[in-house]
């Protein structure tokens, strides 16, 4: 059966590094490309090489993005939990493959315009998606569907309103929300539904791979390191559901919302304000009550067990 062609755009990031993996298992993955955010680009870069080596695909291109904001300079909160290297815990091969050329904005809008049906799946800030449809106004209505990680519809993890990646980048992540993409979200109230304690760690690791056991180190370190930070035993997958959204949509449970972003506020920037009055609500309905029309398709549910059986099968056909 003939495959969706697929970019995925990351900062990697342990989750990360299972999203990849997701990708690759489900998708006809075209090229990673890499944003600073859970660690410097160039780190997280080396970590998307070294990624693709470990599940047997080095001939995935991979290309280098922003290093940071559109306005400032990139935040420094991913080492709390993710390490200096953003993959701490574990030791991954080095990839022997290298970084094209192109840079990420470039290869971003060559690649989906040059193949029409692509999905893009954003699981890190959101600069090099925003810069691509910036470049290429036609880019965002070209995207077949966009997934991303990022944002809430309820509290954050960064501040108390906003999650890491649209705070990261909120300029970004408002061009995005704004540009007419046809997008699903799937933020902190959805991720946080998938999370890993010890016995699914265990789960991972009995696929019996050389990848399943790496992985599962990275997710062991990944959780501990969560739980010393933030006093829970679990840790949330947050960026594989990105993937499975598209990949396994039954698993979730959607529904059409408008998302914006806030710029300027002093203790919410960053924020995702989901406006839950009209969710639901027919267009007629919205047009009477002047209200705004859904720009996103809301992921509200995920069936975690289905989530975790994707990832053990992925990891057990790595061999």
């Amino acid at each position: 059966m003939k495959r969706t062609k697929a970019i995925i755009d990351c900062d990697p990031g342990h989750d990360d590094a299972v999203a990849i993996l997701l990708a690759a298992r489900h998708f006809d993955l075209l090229g990673v490309t890499t944003v600073g955010g859970n660690a410097p680009v160039w780190r997280v870069t080396e970590n998307a090489l070294r990624v693709l080596e470990l599940i047997g695909r080095p001939e995935v291109p991979v290309a280098r993005g922003a290093a940071g904001p559109i306005l400032g300079s990139l935040p420094r909160a991913g080492e709390r939990v993710h390490g200096a290297t953003g993959l701490d815990g574990a030791e991954l091969p080095r990839g022997s493959n290298r970084v094209i050329t192109r840079g990420a904005v470039e290869f971003l809008v060559d690649t989906v315009m040059a193949n029409p049906g692509t999905v893009v799946i954003a699981t890190g800030p959101l600069t090099n998606v925003a810069l691509a449809m910036r470049v290429e106004p036609r880019l965002a209505k070209s995207i077949a569907r966009l997934s991303i990680m990022g944002g809430s519809a309820t509290w954050g993890n960064v501040t108390a309103a906003a999650e890491f990646n649209a705070w990261a980048d909120p300029e970004a992540a408002h061009i995005v929300f704004s540009s007419g993409a046809r997008i699903t979200m799937c933020g902190l109230d959805l991720t946080r539904q998938a999370a890993v304690g010890p016995e699914t760690v265990a789960r991972f690791r009995a696929a019996g791979t050389r990848t399943a056991s790496v992985v599962a180190d990275l997710l062991e370190h990944y959780r501990a390191s969560a739980e010393r930070v933030y006093g829970t035993p679990t840790v949330p997958l947050h960026d594989p559901c990105a993937v499975a959204a598209l990949a396994a949509p039954e698993l979730f449970e959607l529904t059409e919302a408008h998302v914006a972003v806030e710029l300027r506020g002093e203790e919410t920037r960053g924020m995702t304000v989901v406006d839950h009055r009209y969710i639901g609500a027919s267009e007629e309905l919205l047009r009477a009550a002047g209200a705004p029309q859904p720009n996103c398709r809301l992921a509200t549910k995920v069936d975690a067990e289905g989530l975790f059986r994707l990832i053990e099968e992925a990891l057990a056909a790595c061999s």
